[in-house]
């Protein structure tokens, strides 16, 4: 039983390794194809974003290796304090003069021509330290309510600040994410679902509170009556998808990346991917996306049978997380959701939340790698 788990265990450790190489591959080709043109317009260098990309993924190797040197007790010392730094960063993002506005939203953190998503650091830096939160009060969690009050008190802090930007998206899939880990926890079904409807209420409360909201879902459900106004982006997206057909019209051959589709290279880089690759490649990078985030859970789900609870929460977290923003940005670029603006993990042009990402793949390969060392337990 040992030999089979700690083989599960290599292989899972190996695939995240190869699915998350695959994805990062495919990104820095689909960034130049999908910025090449925009980028000649504005800064005169075709290759500019695809520069910037391919220099932010070296940094993000290069943070996540020295992340995965750091054993995972380290982290779950050191959780709380990462907490409180990831909401010094949500609050300085919103002080004028220190926060960018971009588009209506204070969002970014900058020094010189480098900028940071103070909201991407914060996901991963929640994801640490609910972990914790659950082992030490994970008998309070599973049979009383003062668990989830707990929790959730904590998580509304964060939300109050991202949607202070605004920022609606990952306030979403912070706290689905959340959400998935106090299930996975052992939290009693009655009480979770109780939870889920008052998550999912206080949601559509938000959703509705704000014009610019509502708007998007007006566009969202019918894109069409509005096709060069609020239904512009997704209209110009789900003709890329139509272009696509099922093979696609080929690499570099998109017509809606040629400053039709706003935000070709970021946050809707799916849809020229799904123009030039159709409904095959489509197929593929989901299959790989999936892989990740499954992997990713076995992964948790060993080191929880070693009874590591802590690196099991992580892994967890980290996986859902992925996963649930992964699963966002396929549905906004596709039509099923409204527009939100996520990047698709490690294939979208975006600085931090490339390096963030690559961090919580160090962090499961960290767990991996101390469950596959650790004894069985008895």
């Amino acid at each position: 039983m040992k030999m089979t788990s700690l083989a599960n265990g290599m292989n899972a450790g190996a695939g995240v390794a190869l699915m998350t190489g695959c994805l990062i591959g495919l990104g820095l080709v689909m960034v130049a194809s999908a910025s090449m043109d925009v980028a000649a317009a504005q800064y005169g260098q075709p290759f500019y974003f695809f520069d910037r990309h391919l220099a932010y993924i070296v940094i993000g190797l290069l943070t996540a290796w020295g992340v995965y040197q750091v054993p995972m007790n380290v982290w779950q010392s050191i959780s709380s304090q990462a907490f409180v730094f990831g909401l010094v960063l949500l609050i300085l993002v919103l002080v004028p003069h220190i926060g960018r506005r971009v588009n209506g939203s204070m969002r970014w953190l900058g020094v010189g021509p480098l900028t940071m998503q103070p909201s991407e650091v914060a996901k991963l830096c929640v994801v640490l330290f609910l972990s914790a939160y659950l082992v030490r009060r994970q008998d309070e969690v599973r049979e009383t309510w003062a668990g989830l009050v707990k929790a959730g008190l904590v998580l509304m802090l964060v939300a109050v600040l991202l949607l202070a930007e605004p920022d609606f998206g990952a306030t979403s899939v912070l706290m689905l994410t959340a959400a998935a880990m106090i299930w996975l926890a052992g939290s009693g079904l009655k009480r979770f679902i109780t939870s889920s409807v008052v998550l999912v209420g206080a949601g559509v409360v938000m959703a509705m509170s704000r014009s610019y909201r509502v708007q998007r879902l007006t566009a969202y459900i019918h894109p069409w009556v509005h096709p060069f106004d609020q239904g512009y982006q997704l209209t110009q997206s789900l003709i890329a998808f139509g272009r696509g057909g099922w093979a696609g019209v080929g690499l570099g051959n998109s017509v809606q990346k040629l400053f039709y589709l706003p935000e070709a290279h970021t946050d809707f880089v799916f849809a020229v991917f799904a123009e030039e690759f159709g409904l095959l490649g489509v197929s593929v990078v989901i299959a790989m996306l999936m892989a990740l985030v499954l992997l990713g859970l076995r992964i948790g789900q060993w080191a929880e049978l070693k009874g590591q609870y802590y690196n099991a929460y992580v892994a967890y977290g980290l996986s859902v997380l992925i996963g649930v923003q992964a699963s966002v940005n396929i549905g906004v670029t596709s039509g099923a959701l409204p527009t939100k603006g996520l990047t698709l993990p490690l294939v979208s042009y975006g600085g931090s939340s490339l390096v963030v990402e690559l961090i919580m793949v160090a962090l499961l390969l960290r767990v991996y790698r101390e469950s596959s060392t650790a004894g069985a337990r008895s």
